[in-house]
């Protein structure tokens, strides 16, 4: 036997390995691994049948028939190899769908194959133009046998195109790999060509598949150890993919809402039997109903499920049947538990425009209550809500860039004097792109960065300019408040940020309010309450805000050097209530008692007005007298009452 069989003996041992490693690695599922399996099978088919030719050719003369059909298949066989392993870089890519809802382009990949198929299967037995099998019983090519080898390149050649012009689809070891893959291919043709007797082909095509196996398609990017579904890492690579194709596809996702609840009641292990056995029931459903799907484990309790366009029209109800899976009870150690699993059906790009929204929609089912039934992402995701938490940093650096926080104030009504005796500062951001910002989701966000505190010295110095005014004498206002979160009330430097503004705009420290709130940790009650004594000492008022909203313990109150307290609004509506009147009218007492003022916040009519005088309160605020207004127009308001 010649040498250079063992070239495809070494070839279909290296073949049979790496189908063997794709289904002990689990790189069967999916349509980028099934074109992985096709392409192993197509080269182990054409090896096989390669090395069963050559084999003939040495047992000599005769067997014409058997040597015609096993270079036939060889023959098929690595022509098709080409087109195969296009269609595997197209479902790396992510685009074979684009071929398969396209006529012409279905047909621009087809046709040349059928060609080559019929030229092979129907014309060469009559003409020998693609090779034959001479008198001394040996293969010889055609004339236009050269010519399947420029089809079979023109499909590697579109191929590579594709990878690259979507080349950040991959890294650059994958690039790598990939472009080996072409080298080895062309290397081995040249040879093949000018040496048909050096039988190379076939093992250097296998040692290419290895390079693919282990240099792009590598599962332990892409596959959950302990589920065998796909990972976290693989679902985002795959949804980025698929956004930046525009390709359509259904997302069914779940969040375990008692995932916690459940480790802590069973312990680790138990939860991630719990956690096999869903996925179990995921593929199940999948292979029973022949869903070609992509099934997910995110971890956390999460799930995920993709469909592609094939299944256009059954995504609902392929995502209420996910939903019903998910809603069954388990059995574990003789007991039955019920893991709520919060699931939502997202068209993509249809509901969601982005993958950034996609990725967060998890955090959102988690923290909606179980009900058992499907979610429908339209329905559930803000949009606007999430491009202002994304964006906030951006939108903070622009308003300080371009000045576009301002301040509005809201005066408060003395009972007793029959005016306005104060007026509260609130932050405001008009942002050119997003609108008016929500002043509570700016601070939270603002608090996470060291931004918090460049917008506490804003607001400082505009009220201390506000204060400085001539006009503001006029008002006759005894101070005006401005809030402080608890991170605000933390800041080392308020003080001295604070003191230095004062004095740059001489202004007396009587002139200025700060309403804090609460804090449930009682560390960060005892860090805040160090500034907020110091603020006393120096001679700034101090107020409780949002009472009735949080958490209040009486032994803080008591112990804080408070002038004032402020209700919060939803406590005054929900006070004004007959069946609350005592709780709220206590209230009041109680904060009379300790010889502070208490101010009723949220006032919008005469007849909340009314009662709130009936109950005693002395200071009111609300839209009943006005709404937040700019300097200007507080100036014009209270002198012209």
């Amino acid at each position: 036997m010649s040498s250079f069989v063992y070239f495809d003996c070494c070839a279909l041992v290296v073949e049979a390995l790496i189908i063997v490693s794709l289904y002990i690695r689990n790189m069967t599922r999916g349509r980028v691994n099934r074109w992985a399996l096709a392409l192993i099978v197509d080269i182990t088919i054409s090896t096989a049948a390669d090395l069963a030719g050559h084999i003939l050719e040495i047992m000599g003369p005769g067997y014409v028939v058997w040597k015609y059909i096993t270079n036939l298949v060889t023959v098929l066989g690595t022509t098709f190899t080409s087109v195969i392993f296009c269609g595997l870089l197209l479902a790396m890519i992510g685009i074979w769908y684009r071929v398969r809802e396209s006529r012409i382009l279905t047909a621009l990949y087809c046709i040349p194959a059928v060609i080559m198929t019929v030229a092979a299967v129907v014309v060469n037995p009559f003409t020998k133009i693609i090779f034959y099998i001479d008198g001394n019983g040996f293969y010889q090519r055609g004339i236009a046998f050269y010519s399947l080898y420029a089809i079979a390149y023109a499909y590697v050649v579109v191929s590579y195109i594709e990878v690259i012009r979507y080349r950040k689809f991959f890294t650059f070891r994958k690039i790598i790999s990939i472009l080996m893959v072409f080298v080895m291919m062309i290397a081995a043709s040249i040879v093949q060509g000018l040496r048909p007797e050096y039988y190379i082909q076939m093992f250097t095509t296998a040692v290419s598949f290895l390079l693919v196996v282990f240099g792009v398609q590598s599962p332990e990017e892409r596959m959950h150890a302990s589920t065998g579904l796909f990972s976290m890492n693989a679902f985002v690579q795959d949804i980025n993919k698929y956004y930046a194709l525009n390709a359509p596809i259904g997302v069914t996702m779940s969040v375990m809402t008692n995932y916690g609840t459940l480790i802590e009641m069973l312990g680790f292990f138990p939860m991630q039997t719990i956690i096999s056995d869903t996925a179990s029931r995921l593929d199940k459903w999948a292979k029973d109903n022949r869903i070609d799907a992509d099934l997910y484990y995110l971890g956390g309790g999460r799930f995920a499920v993709i469909c592609d366009e094939r299944y256009a029209d059954r995504h609902m109800t392929i995502a209420q049947e996910i939903n019903a899976i998910l809603a069954s009870e388990v059995e574990m150690d003789e007991m039955t538990l019920k893991v709520m699993n919060n699931v939502c059906f997202i068209a993509c790009p249809h509901d969601v425009d982005s993958p950034d929204f996609l990725l967060a929609i998890d955090g959102m089912l988690e923290a909606e209550a179980y009900s058992g039934e499907l979610r429908y992402a339209e329905k559930l995701f803000d949009k606007k809500r999430f491009e202002l938490q994304r964006d906030i940093y951006r939108i903070i650096d622009r308003a300080f860039t371009e000045h576009l926080f301002s301040l509005q104030y809201q005066p408060v009504y003395s009972v007793e004097e029959n005016r306005f005796i104060r007026a509260e500062a609130f932050l405001r951001l008009n942002d050119p792109e997003f609108g008016q910002i929500n002043p509570n989701m700016l601070i939270t966000e603002a608090e996470k960065t060291s931004s918090i505190h460049a917008i506490t010295t804003f607001v400082i110095e505009d009220v201390c300019k506000f204060i400085s005014m001539s006009e503001f004498l006029l008002l006759g206002l005894e101070y005006v408040e401005i809030n402080l979160s608890p991170v605000q009330c933390m800041w080392d430097d308020l003080v001295t940020v604070l003191l230095s503004t004062v004095d740059s705009y001489n202004v007396q420290p009587k002139n200025i309010c700060f309403n804090i709130t609460d804090v449930e940790s009682k560390e960060a009650f005892e860090d805040m309450k160090a500034n907020v004594e110091a603020l006393a000492r120096l001679g700034f008022i101090i107020f409780m805000d949002d009472f009735g909203a949080g958490v209040f313990e009486l032994e803080r109150i008591a112990g804080m050097p408070l002038s004032g307290i402020k209700l919060d609004r939803t406590f005054v509506k929900e006070g004004l209530k007959p069946e609350n009147s005592a709780i709220f009218g206590g209230s009041l007492r109680m904060i009379a008692d300790m010889g502070i003022d208490a101010v009723a916040v949220g006032v919008e009519n005469e007849e909340m007005e009314k009662s709130l005088i009936d109950l005693g309160c002395k200071y009111l605020q609300g839209y009943q007298y006005c709404r937040p207004l700019d300097k200007k127009e507080l100036i014009r308001f209270i002198l012209m009452r």
